[in-house]
């Protein structure tokens, strides 16, 4: 069947308005371009929808029942497009997301506060986890983007470099070396380095930069997550070294956070995409909000370590 919403559509003007001038004024066609649409309705149905007579155009018993169902077809058409406007000019939308648990715990709500300004009715779907979980996620289509750290990273996926995570000491204020200035690695050799647990992936880059140094960082308290490892610090029962952002995540703890280097060790954080595969538009919004704050914190940390950090809080 060759039937066209445009013909549905000139069916459901002239019914409701009760003639083919006013339809076709409506239209902005001409009543003879109005007619030929009407007739190959009519011919693709196989039924008259008008009785036509010389004096007025009314609806015939069949185009009585076929009118509801033409009008709901015009309606869900022209509903389609509008959501479609919607999508397009971010008014709505859905965007999924994922995010390493640093990045959720710091950056992410700000993220989120200044995206949510600009787009109060797009719905964000984001799922925390580590960070080969978040790059996971996209590959499987689950998200549109990452906020995580690459590491060896996979072919399939694109990597865009925005925030140098450098690692920086972290100790309690009343800790001998809360006061110490140019620190290097071999300086933690006297002191008990509380360790994330082995196989993570913070005691694997560690192992990986720092070579025959790693030697200097033993101790007897073992940990599997950054909070458990920061409230142990906090109770002034060692020292460890952890990403920057960390320091964020317990701004209620008594710790003062020293750069460290000799040498310097970060890790890349940024944002994660599907190679060759555009994102929606809610979805490239987000990620240029993402792009925006990541740069901004970047700068911001960036001016600490250069003049020394204090207090975490």
């Amino acid at each position: 069947m060759r039937v066209k919403l445009d013909d549905i559509e000139a069916f459901v003007m002239v019914a409701e308005l009760g003639g083919f001038a006013r339809a076709a004024e409506e239209l902005n066609i001409t009543q003879s371009a109005l007619s030929r649409r009407i007739k190959k309705l009519e011919e693709e149905l196989g039924a008259r929808l008008l009785d036509r007579t010389t004096r007025r155009v009314s609806v015939s018993l069949v185009g009585q029942e076929f009118l509801p169902e033409a009008v709901r077809m015009v309606e869900e058409f022209n509903q389609s497009l509008s959501d479609m406007r919607d999508l397009v000019q971010i008014r709505t939308g859905t965007v999924a997301m994922s995010s390493n648990m640093t990045v959720a715990d710091t950056l992410l709500p700000e993220i989120l506060a200044s995206f949510k300004r600009e787009n109060p009715r797009v719905r964000v779907r984001l799922t925390e986890s580590s960070s080969p979980s978040a790059l996971d996620r996209v590959l499987q289509r689950q998200s549109e983007l990452a906020l995580a750290q690459f590491g060896e990273g996979h072919p399939e996926l694109a990597f865009e470099p925005l925030f140098e995570d450098r690692f920086v000491l972290i100790c309690h204020r009343q800790h001998p070396l809360a006061r110490a200035d140019n620190l290097v690695w071999r300086d933690l050799a006297d002191h008990n380095f509380i360790r994330m647990r082995m196989g993570s992936g913070t005691t694997n880059l560690l192992e990986r930069s720092l070579g025959d140094q790693i030697q200097y960082l033993s101790g007897d308290l073992e940990v599997g997550h950054f909070n458990a490892l920061l409230a142990m610090v906090g109770q002034n029962l060692g020292v460890s070294a952890v990403p920057t952002l960390v320091r964020l995540k317990r701004t209620d703890l008594d710790l003062v956070v020293r750069p460290i280097g000799d040498p310097d060790v970060s890790r890349s954080l940024g944002i994660i995409t599907y190679r060759g595969r555009s994102l929606s538009p809610a979805g490239e919004a987000l990620r240029r909000t993402c792009r925006t704050v990541l740069k901004r914190s970047a700068e911001t940390v960036l001016k600490e370590l250069e003049l020394g950090i204090g207090s975490s809080g």
